[in-house]
C-alpha cells in the first residue's frame, strides 16, 4: 500500500533496523547504515568532529563515487558471466548488456540511498554514461562529461549554489586530466594513489573558496580513508544487505574500526 515513494521509504527504515539490529555490539553501526541507505543520524557527534577535523567528511555520504562503484562492480559480475554464455553473447555483446546491468544496480542504489541530489547528480552521469556506450558513438570522455553537466544542469538549474557540484564534476575533470593523453597510464594501486594525490591537491583552491578552510592532514586522511570506504567497508555492507547477520557484517566493522583509529590519530594533528 502506499505510492512508490512511501513504499521505498518503507523499505529504507526496514533496512536501516536490520542493519543496526545486527550489527556487533559497540560497532560502527551509525556510519555502515550511513554508506548503505545515506542516513547519517546515526553517526555519534564525536566521530563527527573527527571527519570535520581530517576533511573525509565527504565519505559518509553516498556519493557519485559510491553510486559508481555498485554499477561497476554488478556490470563486472554480468560481464563475467553473459561471456560464458555464447547464446546470450551472440544476442547482445558482453559489454552492452554489462552497461545495462550497471545501470540498474546503480538506480535501485540511488533509490535505496534517498535519491539526494549528490546521488541524482550522480545516477544521471551514469545514465549519459551508458546511453553513449549503447548509442555505438565514439565520444570523448570530456564531451560525456560537459553532456551529463548540461543534463544535471536542466534537471536541476540551481545545483551551481551547491558545493558538491562543484567538488564531484571538479573531481571528474581533474581524474580526466590527470589520465589523459598518456601512453603508459599508471594501473592499480599504484594508480589509484596518484588520482587521489591529484585531487587533493587539485581541490585545494576550491575547498578553500567553498568553506574558508582546509585541514592540513586532509590528503592524508583521504589516503587512508578512500581506499578503506570505497573499496572495503561500503562493499561488505552492501553485500550484508540481503541477509543482514553479525558475521557477515563483523568484517566491515573491523575495517572501520581500523579507520576511525587512524582518523583519530591524524585528528589530532590538526589542533
Amino acid at each position: 500500500a502506499g505510492t512508490p515513494i512511501e513504499r521505498v521509504h518503507r523499505l529504507r527504515a526496514s533496512v536501516r533496523q536490520r542493519l543496526l539490529a545486527a550489527s556487533p555490539e559497540g560497532s560502527h553501526g551509525g556510519l555502515m547504515v550511513a554508506l548503505a541507505i545515506g542516513d547519517q543520524s546515526g553517526i555519534a557527534p564525536s566521530d563527527w568532529e573527527v571527519f570535520r577535523r581530517t576533511g573525509v567528511g565527504h565519505l559518509v555520504s553516498i556519493s557519485g563515487l559510491h553510486v559508481a562503484l555498485v554499477g561497476l562492480f554488478c556490470g563486472g559480475l554480468v560481464s563475467v558471466l553473459w561471456r560464458r554464455l555464447p547464446a546470450l553473447a551472440l544476442r547482445l555483446p558482453a559489454q552492452k548488456a554489462a552497461a545495462i546491468a550497471a545501470l540498474v544496480a546503480a538506480s535501485a542504489y540511488a533509490l535505496l540511498a534517498g535519491l539526494g541530489i549528490p546521488v541524482v547528480r550522480a545516477w544521471l552521469m551514469l545514465v549519459v554514461a551508458v546511453w553513449v556506450m549503447l548509442s555505438g558513438r565514439a565520444v570523448a570522455p570530456s564531451r560525456a562529461l560537459a553532456i551529463a553537466l548540461l543534463v544535471v544542469l536542466v534537471a536541476d538549474p540551481w545545483a551551481v549554489l551547491s558545493a558538491g557540484f562543484w567538488l564531484s564534476f571538479g573531481a571528474v575533470a581533474v581524474i580526466l586530466a590527470s589520465v589523459g593523453g598518456r601512453v603508459r597510464a599508471h594501473t592499480g594501486w599504484q594508480g589509484a594513489v596518484r588520482i587521489q594525490l591529484v585531487i587533493s591537491v587539485a581541490l585545494i583552491p576550491l575547498l578553500l573558496a567553498q568553506f574558508q578552510s582546509f585541514p592540513i592532514v586532509s590528503p592524508l586522511a583521504n589516503l587512508v580513508a578512500i581506499p578503506l570506504v570505497s573499496f572495503v567497508i561500503t562493499p561488505l555492507v552492501l553485500l550484508a544487505l540481503p541477509w543482514p547477520h553479525a558475521l557477515l557484517l563483523a568484517p566491515a566493522d573491523v575495517a572501520a574500526g581500523w579507520m576511525m583509529a587512524a582518523l583519530r590519530w591524524l585528528a589530532t594533528w590538526g589542533r
